[in-house]
Parts: C-alpha cells; structure tokens; sequence
C-alpha cells in the first residue's frame, strides 16, 4: 500500500475545520470520498448533485443531500445545464441549506471542472480562476505551445464562413483532418466540439456544425496513433510531471465524431518517449506558473504518433487521467491537494517526494476504465460482473469477478460505465481494443446503442 497520510494531513488541515457545500453532477461519485470525510472527523457536508449516477450512493448519514435532476443531450449539455441549475437553486434547496449552515460560515466546493464563484453567499474556496480557464481555448493553445517549448503539428485557423475544405486540403497528410471550435460556448472537452473529417469534399455535417457553434475552426493533420495525456502539478517552486495515460478514444464507420470513452493506465509508451512527455509538462508547468500565475494540476492532451508525442490541447485543471492512475493510492487527496495550491495555502508539499510516490504507484497498480455517454434517459442502474478472457471482456459469476460493467443515469442521459480492480489490470497493453469489447457486451445486454467502434492504433 502507498503511503500518502501526509498530503492527506495537509488536506485535512486547510479543509476540516469547515462545513462545504459540495456539487458533483453525479452523486454516486461522491460516496468513497464522502465515506472518507466521515471517518476522518468533517463536518457533515451538503451535497447538490445533478443525477444518482451509477453506482452505490453515500449513506444518509455521510452527508445531506440534494438531487436537481438536471439532464440534456449531451455530456458538455449536462455539464452546463447543470452549472446552470446551482445558479437558479430552487427555494426550498436554498432553505435547506441554510438549515444545514445558519450562520453562513460554510464554504462552496465548486466542481474541479469550475471557475471561481460563489453559490447562495457562500464563496468558493481552491477553484481555479476564470482567466486559467481561457487557456483551453483550442484556437490560441498553438501560442501556448510555441512560448512553452513544445513541438505540435502544422495548423489553420479558419472562421466558420471561410473555405473551410480548402484549409483540409492543405492540412491533409493522407489520414484526413481534425476540425476544433474555438470557446465561443465555453471550454469543451470530451471531443464534443471535435469532428473528424476524411473527405473535404463530404464535409457538409462538420461545416455546418462549426458555423452553429464556433466563430474560429482549428483545422489540423488528423494525427494517427495513441491518443494520450500527461498531468502535471505546479507548485511553487516545482512543477512535478507524473505518468502517460492513454485517452481511449473511438471512430465510428460513416461518422465524423470521435468518441472519447474514458482513459486507462495499461498502456506504456517506449521509455524515450515517456520522458518526453514528462519533460514537455514540466516545460508547460513553468510556462504556466511564470505566465500566468498558475498553481495545481493540469493536463497536456495528444497523440503519439509514428514521429513522438504531439499535443492538441491543454486542460488548466486536472483530467480524468489523473483520478485512474491514482485509484490504487488509499486516501491520496488529488482534487483536494490541488485546492490547496491554487487557495496559495501554505504547507510543506514535498513535491519532491509526491512525484517519486505517484509515479512508482501508478506504474505498479495499473488502471483499466472505459465510459460511454448513452444520449437517451435512463432511469434505472444495472450492474454486470466481468473478467478478462484472452483481451476480451466477458461476463462472469460475481466469485470469479475481476470488474464491473455498470449501466445507468446521467446528466446527459444515460452512461456505461467500465471499472477493472487495479490487481486485475494488466500492463503494457493498450486498453482501447480491450474497452470496446466490453462496450459491446453493454450494447448486446442493454441495448445501448454504442454500435461498431474503431480503436485509435498504435504506430510508434
């Protein structure tokens, strides 16, 4: 077992003196932590969430809770509705919460997805400002990466009226383009605002997409080969770089859109290019911290094609990759620690320290997950027990169980949900062709509508 009592101590210090209001879009996300904050002595919190999510929710002992029941078409439709729902709360929610905390000294733990604010009076601590969230602009990042020291891929920047199949053509390199809204709707993620384009002469879909929803279309090379992360965290006078982490991402036959399903840590790139990828996010780490003040973790997303890893995109806030290759570290307080950081508390890191644990415990206790957004309302929750066979996943009795497969609500709809038990995830495999096995399996037992999935291949 990892030992990481001392970032916990420190979380503890700076957060368990207080009452939070915390949201979370889905509810059964919070329970492990919620179990933690209760055996740790905190004060029972309030938790807003959108949906039940899918899996065991808190007991009602853990925390007073508060379920909106937000839900929209897509994934960034759910994340919005439901940042537009804790603006408008009901009344009856407002009173409870001022039941729960009379005097108004609790503080508001906004989601790490968030920017600043506060919600009914109570101001938020650790979340990261507004300008730090300008950084995700897809359209600018090319700057980013210039001033920072990192090599990327040609590219255009075409407003929507503008030739756009013309700017493919150029950028083509015999594997098609990746087309990028800007953030005119607000920073995106999850490939939403992505679409892949093969042909610029059919085209017509991603045209139209582009001038409903972006006012500059970054147009670039589609880049074959892994699609991939690399987190980083700044402190003040370090910035630590931890492991690769494949994004599993999807083509579908006849379609534009790349489906993002997740990320996994069963992947590992050759040794000269993970040490690549680390130096490239200290570099973006000191570039962050020099000029813009940043502090906390964040994610330098991209792929690893035949000629090294490029990026494509920034992420000014941790990524999902971050969570699964800490998942086999009791009690590590990634979100919180990140908190600290960015509220410039003071306390001894050891960043250092942290770096060496996290990248030793991520390599020894790998991560195999997989998701996928269902866009139709689902009400119920189903849980199916399942073991690797050969790089296939299958159903099992529960005795012989190595992960669930997990079907249930969302704000968007619907999810699928993959979680293999870090003893049971194997290593130096990618998990792209492992997860859509068993989104088959969840398209065959539920009727999902998943259909054929393409996995990114791997050409280094």
């Amino acid at each position: 077992m990892v030992d990481t009592q001392h970032w916990a101590d420190i979380v503890d210090s700076f957060m368990k003196p207080y009452k939070w209001i915390m949201t979370t879009e889905a509810l059964a996300a919070y329970t492990q932590g919620l179990q933690r904050m209760r055996e740790s002595g905190w004060p029972k919190p309030f938790v807003i969430a959108g949906t039940t999510g899918v899996g065991d929710l808190p007991a009602p002992d853990l925390a007073a809770t508060v379920i909106l029941g937000t839900i929209a078409d897509t994934m960034m439709g759910g994340i919005r509705a439901f940042d537009a729902a804790l603006r408008t709360l009901p009344r009856e929610v407002r009173d409870r919460i001022d039941e729960w905390d009379p005097d108004g000294t609790g503080r508001y733990l906004a989601s790490f997805l968030d920017g600043e604010g506060s919600l009914h009076g109570r101001q938020s601590w650790g979340a990261r400002p507004q300008v730090w969230v300008e950084l995700e602009n897809k359209i600018t990042i090319g700057d980013l990466w210039t001033a920072a020291g990192v090599p990327q891929t040609d590219y255009e920047i075409v407003p929507p009226g503008g030739d756009l199949a013309a700017a493919a053509r150029r950028m083509d390199r015999g594997s098609g383009t990746a087309w990028a809204c800007d953030n005119k709707e607000g920073w995106h993620g999850g490939g939403e605002y992505l679409r892949y384009v093969a042909d610029p002469d059919d085209a017509a879909g991603a045209i139209t997409f582009m001038r409903q929803h972006a006012e500059q279309v970054r147009v670039m090379p589609f880049l074959k080969g892994v699609a991939c992360s690399i987190h980083g965290m700044v402190f003040p006078d370090y910035v630590a770089s931890f492991r690769p982490v494949e994004m599993v991402v999807f083509r579908s036959p006849g379609s534009d859109r790349l489906r993002y399903s997740g990320a996994s840590t069963t992947w590992d790139p050759p040794d000269a290019d993970r040490e690549e990828m680390r130096a490239i996010a200290k570099r973006v780490g000191r570039h962050l911290r020099e000029h813009h003040d940043f502090r906390g973790a964040f994610t330098v997303d991209g792929v690893m094609t035949s000629e090294g890893f490029l990026p494509t995109e920034l992420n000014a806030r941790p990524g999902a990759g971050l969570f699964v290759q800490t998942r086999g570290m009791a009690d590590f307080p990634v979100i919180g620690l990140g908190r600290c950081l960015i509220a410039r508390e003071p306390a001894d890191y050891r960043p250092r320290e942290l770096e060496q644990i996290v990248l030793e415990g991520a390599d020894a206790l790998r991560s195999l997950n997989g998701i996928a957004p269902i866009h139709r309302k689902v009400t119920e929750s189903h849980t199916l027990h399942v073991r690797l066979d050969d790089g296939r996943i299958v159903s099992c009795d529960e005795a012989d169980s190595e992960g669930t497969l997990m079907f249930g609500p969302a704000a968007h709809g619907g999810i699928v949900m993959i979680r293999f038990a870090p003893e049971h995830s194997p290593s130096g495999v990618q998990a792209a062709p492992i997860i859509a096995t068993g989104l088959n399996l969840a398209d065959e037992r539920w009727d999902t509508g998943i259909g054929e999935l393409i996995p990114t291949v791997e050409v280094r």
